[in-house]
């Protein structure tokens, strides 16, 4: 049995920090201008009247600063009211999820046709999460998060128990979930800036399962974590085999520059692997697939590029991450290359790139999660069809491009050239709909400049 690395899913476990305190609020730069009131000069007192006395906070109003006291920004979080109500009683159940559904159309040339046979057009449900997490007592919380659309039907995707308030760590996870390692790959699912993650994402370990130490520096001017895991872990969370199946992890994030509208975010990561089953293979579609494109009865949009099944021992990964973010405009990058140590032959070595932008017309700004180190969402300023304030949503425009090789000595996977241009409307906080043009160059078996071009949409509802 091989261990197959390619673009599967997805989402981070964010596991739930203890309830805010209430009285307090969220550092300024993770909370949206227009939620900051403005500095006025007090008025002379005059008498209180019921008049005078300000509006009550709506749940609805709440929501949206809650999400951001929280580090759980991969899901909605309970409002105020919910969390009050929540607060003395143990265990603690909240439900969340999202859908996307995804189409996508494809034109390819005849030598592509001849590398990865025929691609058929594609409609379809991506993703359909049903997540429930809460708390068992005040620093311990737990997460259950399944796929209905993933290969297994459903499948695991997060599945934790997570310690807080640990001395000199902070934090401790137990099960089966993300890797700390890169940026793209810690970021959640539904907060992607383009339709899917970019090529360097098949030289990643992902998830599996293990224990995991993490925390922030102080001021939350970056991020630290350290995992232990078995590895391979299938989409249920076992691991089995008695040649090793191991791995270590690490990745660390820093603010070096961060003003109010303006960061600049550095970041690095390593992983160690010893596969149980003494065998890795690397591969990664084109940026647009439903299905698994792993599994042989899929329909899916195929693999470009795939090294096969390469004989073992250990596999070193590295990875360095910059990110930058200036008012409405951010970008991220990511280099990563990864060592394989083959058994009864020399070692071999892959790497791959990547680099992405995002421009907000409307004015908004991504959010930075100190908490991980990524970007997280946007909240619109005015949600669609809000007729009061003649809404329209949040638009903002994308692009990005990356290259893959995995070609070394005598593995042939194959090398790829992605561009992507996309838009992305969040319609409001719970909804938004992705558009990406992503044509692709693929030079694999012998056959060069091989072209295509993908135009893919999303549908995409939280709850």
């Amino acid at each position: 049995m091989s261990t197959l690395l390619c673009a599967q899913d997805d989402d981070p476990i964010v596991p739930p920090l203890p309830i805010p305190n209430l009285s307090e609020t969220a550092p300024i730069d993770e909370v949206p201008p227009e939620a900051i009131p403005a500095e006025t000069t007090p008025a002379p007192a005059a008498p209180a009247t019921d008049e005078d006395a300000p509006p009550p906070v709506t749940p609805e109003q709440a929501e949206p600063q809650e999400r951001l006291n929280l580090t759980d920004y991969e899901f909605k979080t309970p409002t105020i009211s919910e969390a009050l109500e929540q607060e003395t009683k143990y265990p603690t159940l909240h439900w969340s999820g999202f859908l996307q559904l995804d189409s996508g159309w494809v034109v390819a040339d005849e030598e592509t046709i001849d590398i990865v046979g025929d691609i058929s057009s594609q409609f379809g449900l991506r993703r359909v999460r049903l997540r429930a997490g809460g708390r068992v007592r005040e620093n311990a919380s737990y997460v259950v998060d399944l796929d209905f659309a993933a290969s297994g039907h459903p499948s695991f995707r997060d599945v934790a128990l997570i310690f807080s308030d640990v001395p000199v760590i902070q934090n401790i996870e137990a099960g089966y979930f993300k890797q700390p390692y890169g940026m793209d790959a810690e970021s959640s699912g539904r907060e992607l800036l383009l339709l899917e993650r970019m090529s360097p994402f098949a030289l990643t370990p992902f998830r599996q399962t293990g224990v995991r130490a993490f925390g922030t520096f102080p001021h939350k001017s970056g991020t630290y974590a350290f995992s232990a895991y078995r590895f391979p872990t299938n989409a249920f969370g076992v691991s089995s085999g008695n040649n090793g199946g191991w791995g270590l992890a690490t990745r660390e994030t820093l603010l070096v520059v961060d003003l109010e509208d303006f960061l600049i975010h550095l970041g690095g990561g390593y992983t160690l692997i010893n596969p149980s089953t003494d065998e890795l293979q690397f591969s990664y579609e084109p940026g647009f697939f439903i299905g698994d494109p792993a599994s042989p009865d899929s329909d899916s949009v195929p693999q470009f590029v795939n090294t096969g099944e390469i004989p073992t021992h250990t596999a070193n990964y590295f990875n360095t991450e910059l990110a930058f973010q200036w008012k409405c405009f951010r970008t991220q990058a990511e280099y990563r290359w990864t060592i394989v140590d083959r058994i009864g032959d020399s070692s071999v070595q892959f790497h791959a790139g990547y680099v992405q932008a995002g421009l907000m017309l409307t004015g908004e700004h991504a959010i930075y999660n100190r908490s991980r180190g990524i970007f997280s969402g946007v909240l619109p300023k005015r949600d669609f069809g809000d007729d009061e304030e003649d809404g329209f949503g949040a638009i903002e425009l994308t692009g990005g491009l990356s290259h893959i090789d995995l070609n070394s000595k005598d593995i042939m996977g194959g090398s790829m050239t992605n561009f992507v241009a996309g838009l992305n409307w969040y319609l409001n906080d719970h909804a938004r709909v992705v558009v990406n043009v992503i044509p692709v160059n693929l030079n694999n078996d012998g056959i060069e400049d091989a072209r295509s071009l993908f135009f893919a949409t999303r549908l995409q509802f939280e709850f």
